[in-house]
């Protein structure tokens, strides 16, 4: 190894470490925790995409599985009437609504699936982002605290005595009438 690498290689580390002190890691934390929350709202904002386009599925099903059934009717009185032309466009219209049918039922399954893991990694996460979160406060109000007892030891606090309490003044006062009638001022 040249020595201008092993220069080159200190000078980056010196570098590191310099930007490592600037940096707040409070406002490091926070900053990471406000980007956890913004991927948390983003997949909250998908499974509620996820429902809605389930329920629309559910309703298109629904539409098709009854006009399945008002075809029926027709089918048998297009086939009691011998109209055969007839019977077979419906016919062909009830078979291609419940290939429709089959088809939405699929997707459903599969949004249904999608629907069921991601509430699983949304609710795992949450529960990662609660107990990050915790230790980021107890993190900076660590630090918090370590700057306050630092500023502790550099501006000392005055400390002041309590104040007296009353059977404390009453017994000076009756030492002061008492010193006063023999004569000694205190």
């Amino acid at each position: 190894m040249s020595i201008m690498t092993r220069l080159l290689r200190l000078c980056k580390a010196d570098v590191h470490g310099v930007m490592d002190q600037l940096e707040d890691k409070g406002l490091l934390l926070r900053q990471y925790l406000r980007e956890m929350e913004a991927s948390l709202d983003h997949k909250s904002r998908q499974l509620a995409g996820l429902t809605e386009r389930k329920e629309r599925l559910q309703s298109q099903m629904a539409c098709h599985a009854e006009e399945i059934q008002n075809i029926e009717p027709d089918l048998n009185l297009a086939l009691e009437k011998a109209k055969d032309d007839i019977a077979r466009m419906l016919i062909r219209r009830r078979r291609t609504l419940e290939a429709t049918v089959r088809h939405l039922d699929e997707q459903l399954a599969t949004l249904t699936r999608e629907k069921t893991g991601l509430n699983e990694i949304l609710s795992q996460q949450q529960l990662q982002f609660e107990a990050l979160k915790t230790k980021a406060d107890r993190y900076c109000q660590r630090s918090e605290d370590g700057c306050f007892e630092q500023s502790a030891r550099d501006f000392p606090i005055a400390v002041y005595p309590a104040e007296a309490s009353d059977e404390a003044i009453e017994l000076e006062l009756l030492r002061r009438k008492t010193a006063m009638q023999k004569g000694d001022t205190p």
